[in-house]
């Protein structure tokens, strides 16, 4: 059976792989954009986050409502979810990998300050390269982990306004570690 613009979806939810491969081969632009503008400056987990958006579309494509939304757009917010869990866990797996380094400790208090202190000195390097209001913004969403609305409702802001800033701040933030050389 061919597999087309009208039939893939329909042979998803059959698990016919040549619907995914029809995925990837005319949906695949998606996956790469929505990744590299949500993960730019971790490129080495772009493949991992894409697959794996690949894998939830497999397993999930009953949850897909053609009323609602176009392939498109359900693909690309499946993948932004992917991405930010990505994220979520590189931030956090680098606080584990900060910690394991660390000598022993006879002080736990002492310790537990000193890596406080190189957490907070990294995160304000990083956030140094935005506006006052956006790295507020991005220390709400990345690292308290709030939901949009919240932060709207927090900054007094409309969630369009939030993601505009995101979007923004994401791109200063690559364009100024890429010229610093970090």
């Amino acid at each position: 059976m061919e597999i087309n613009e009208r039939n893939f979806v329909k042979q998803l939810k059959k698990k016919n792989e040549d619907a995914l491969l029809y995925v990837i081969e005319n949906y695949g632009w998606v996956l790469k954009t929505v990744v590299k503008r949500q993960m730019g400056t971790l490129p080495h987990l772009w493949d991992d986050c894409m697959n794996d958006t690949l894998l939830t579309v497999w397993e999930n494509i009953e949850s897909f409502d053609p009323a609602k939304s176009e392939f498109q757009n359900w693909l690309a917010g499946v993948c932004r979810f992917k991405a930010l869990t990505y994220v979520r866990k590189y931030i956090k797996s680098s606080r584990e990998d900060l910690v394991e380094q660390m000598p022993e400790w006879e002080d736990e208090a002492a310790q537990r300050e000193f890596l406080r202190r190189e957490y907070e000195e990294e995160v304000g390097r990083i956030l140094s390269y935005l506006k006052k209001d956006d790295a507020v913004i991005f220390r709400l969403v990345y690292l308290e982990g709030l939901s949009m609305d919240e932060v709207a409702k927090r900054m007094n802001m409309s969630k369009t306004a939030i993601y505009g800033r995101i979007s923004r701040g994401r791109k200063q933030i690559r364009k100024s570690i890429g010229e610093s050389g970090v």
